[in-house]
């Protein structure tokens, strides 16, 4: 994460990484931005998804961006970016309270 509530997506881990990491930015702010680049966007929009569906989040813009950046040879390159930014949902609390509450019901 460089900026605050800037979440950057990754293709190698699972997009759950980033639901949680999400939940924990917007209890702090009202507002949160996925970033994926390239192979990322999957885990990106899953992730946004996910957020959105169990009531934590709710789709306040999805931005697409074609950014040229040089490779290894300094060929310039085209990749796929996607910019979505969530904003807190008024269930956030409930949707939190109800997560937390089916964890401490599971049994190990």
């Amino acid at each position: 994460m460089a900026a605050e509530g800037v979440i950057r997506v990754s293709s190698k881990a699972q997009h759950g990484i980033y639901v949680n990491a999400a939940k924990m930015q917007l209890q702090a702010r009202p507002e949160i931005q996925l970033h994926g680049l390239g192979e990322a966007i999957t885990n990106t929009i899953r992730a946004a998804d996910a957020l959105i569906s169990l009531g934590y989040a709710t789709l306040r813009k999805l931005e697409t961006q074609t950014l040229t950046e040089p490779d290894e040879a300094g060929v310039a390159r085209k990749r796929a970016k996607v910019v979505i930014t969530l904003a807190k949902a008024a269930t956030f609390n409930q949707a939190l309270e109800e997560f937390e509450k089916s964890r401490s019901q599971v049994k190990p």
